[in-house]
């Protein structure tokens, strides 16, 4: 009979050798031949371990169908956008990175519902989740259905964040014409001498909270941004030191604490979750329909937030404030004036400033609605001097070694009538320059000062005249004579 020296099946097709004969196809004269060589050995012989049975080799192998690139792009955007809000729903249980809920929640979307963004098929895996080397650390990342497609939710980090939902929004940027001292800003007298020590003596029981510009401070402060900024320290090395140097905390108290005096104080949070869920913690709405607008529902944890503590309110009437104002009553806190975000060096000032503008935004927008609450309530009309010294916020950016400070007003398109808001810069400079540093102190002192005074009163006020006029509540009518009091 015939010797096989060799035979190598493959799935596609079957080939021996015979003799000196070259490799050649099987044909089915070949594949008989071979089904008799591998009834005689293959089932119990070694050649069962190297090829299948013929008849398996018999079959064609079928043609793999080709792929759909739009489909596997949509594929790998649900599950980039699934792996990362899972990721982040699990570091909201230990601290606080991203800012949020993974659908931001997982009720209904506030405001108008814009369509979702497919990303495209060029869009690679990583600007899915933000920029190469850049950290995403706020804003959700959400799946949010539109139709049978599912689309990643932007976040401040994304390069289209500020024209598909902050200018929609009327959200927009400026720099002062004319960079002026914190004082021309604020019209106040400059503090002689020690200023921790002017100011503590004017606004007493928070004396943690100023600063002083006094010549070793400057130079310990410099010194250590220096230190980072040539090491290359991480982003949580500068945010710690300044949060404990330059944004610093005060002493804080129970809002049940009977022994606090009755003063306004700063209340320093960090990362704290504010979701908008209630009537007096609102969206900015959408002002100019005709843009293309992204849903996003504002659910964001700033690095650093000053809010007024409730000791400076009348207590007969403090735990009513919540019918006018975003009341975080675990705290005691409420009305919300500075607040403070931070990046790394140099590699995404965008996201910082879109940070910023998200949470600032939605403070003002509320202490918007609060005054004009007010207004309707007295059927008194805008005023175009007071009206905006009181209601703005403020905010300050730290990218590595560089701050700039911001001044956010409301926009009106007619008296009364929300139309976005400006995120003005006002003066920026850099913690390494004892110049800079020492006008960065003045600017964190003075924008204390006002929100302690200016604001805090204000708001104080505003409530105290929509809270007269209410009817729903026996406990208010009770308290009228009272409310009186300052």
């Amino acid at each position: 009979g015939t010797i096989v020296n060799s035979v190598n099946i493959g799935p596609q097709h079957a080939t021996h050798e015979v003799g000196a004969v070259k490799e050649k196809p099987a044909s089915e004269k070949d594949l008989e031949r071979f089904s008799t060589i591998y009834a005689t050995y293959g089932t119990s012989g070694f050649l069962s371990r190297l090829c299948p049975a013929p008849s398996i080799l018999s079959k064609p192998r079928p043609r793999v169908p080709k792929t759909k690139p739009d489909e596997v792009q949509e594929l790998w955007a649900h599950v980039w956008a699934e792996l990362y809000s899972t990721k982040m729903t699990s570091s909201d249980e230990n601290r606080r990175k991203t800012r949020s809920d993974p659908s931001g929640s997982k009720g209904k979307q506030k405001g108008t519902r814009a369509q979702s963004a497919v990303p495209s098929a060029s869009t690679s895996s990583f600007d899915l989740l933000g920029s190469v080397g850049e950290e995403v650390e706020s804003g959700p990342a959400t799946v949010i259905s539109n139709g049978n497609a599912s689309a990643k939710r932007i976040g401040p980090y994304n390069n289209n964040f500020r024209s598909s939902v902050l200018a929609p929004r009327g959200i927009s940027f400026k720099l002062a014409q004319d960079f002026t001292s914190p004082w021309q800003h604020f019209e106040s007298a400059a503090p002689k001498g020690n200023a921790a020590s002017y100011y503590d003596g004017h606004y007493p029981g928070i004396k943690e909270l100023w600063l002083e510009a006094d010549e070793g401070f400057l130079a310990d402060v410099v010194q250590e941004y220096q230190y980072m900024h040539n090491t290359r320290c991480c982003e949580a090395e500068f945010a710690a030191y300044a949060k404990e140097h330059l944004v610093k905390g005060t002493k804080r108290y129970l809002p049940t604490d009977s022994q606090v005096a009755r003063h306004f104080r700063s209340v320093r949070m960090l990362e704290l979750v504010s979701k908008p869920q209630d009537p007096t913690w609102k969206v900015p709405p959408i002002v100019h329909p005709a843009m293309h607008a992204e849903t996003y529902d504002f659910d964001i944890r700033p690095d650093c937030a000053y809010w007024l503590s409730h000791a400076g309110f009348n207590p007969n009437y403090a735990s009513l404030i919540s019918l006018r104002v975003r009341l975080i009553d675990l705290h005691g806190i409420s009305c919300p004036y500075l607040f403070a975000e931070f990046k790394r060096d140099g590699k995404s000032t965008s996201t910082v400033e879109n940070q910023l503008a998200t949470v600032a935004s939605l403070a003002l927008l509320n202490r918007f609605h609060l005054r004009l609450d007010r207004i309707a309530k007295a059927a008194s009309t805008w005023s175009k001097t007071k009206d905006p010294e009181e209601i703005k916020t403020y905010g300050i950016t730290f990218e590595g070694i560089a701050y700039a400070v911001w001044c956010m007003t409301p926009e009106m398109a007619a008296e009364s009538e929300w139309n976005g808001c400006s995120l003005t810069r006002i003066a920026h400079g850099n913690c390494t320059s004892r110049p800079d540093l020492r006008r960065l102190v003045g600017w964190i002192n003075e924008i204390h000062r006002w929100g302690l005074t200016r604001h805090a009163q204000s708001c104080q006020d505003d409530i105290k005249l929509c809270l007269r006029d209410e009817d729903n509540d026996l406990e208010v009518s009770e308290l009228l004579e009272q409310l009186e009091d300052p």
